[in-house]
C-alpha cells in the first residue's frame, strides 16, 4: 500500500492530530475520554462519538477546528 493510499484512509481526526504533534493521551485528556476510545475513533471502531457540547468545545480547541471542521461523526450528540 502507498503513502498516498494509507493517508486517504486515514480518519480526519488522526490527520489532524498527526499535523498539531499531539498523541491521543493529550486529545483524551483534553476532552476527559479514554485514550481507547480515541483509538477507536481514529480506527472507524466507533462510528459515531457521543460527545457533550463541552467535549466537542475542547476537541475543536486542541485540534484548532471550528466546529464547522469537525467530522460529522465526531459533532454533539
Amino acid at each position: 500500500m502507498t503513502e498516498e493510499r494509507a493517508t486517504e484512509q486515514e480518519s480526519p481526526l488522526k490527520q489532524r492530530r498527526e499535523e498539531l504533534d499531539l498523541t491521543q493521551r493529550d486529545v483524551a485528556v483534553a476532552i476527559d475520554v479514554s485514550v481507547q476510545t480515541v483509538s477507536n475513533w481514529e480506527t472507524g471502531r466507533y462510528k459515531e462519538a457521543k460527545l457533550t457540547l463541552s467535549q466537542v468545545k475542547a476537541l475543536c480547541r486542541v485540534l484548532n477546528w471550528t466546529v464547522q471542521d469537525l467530522p460529522d461523526d465526531l459533532g454533539p450528540s
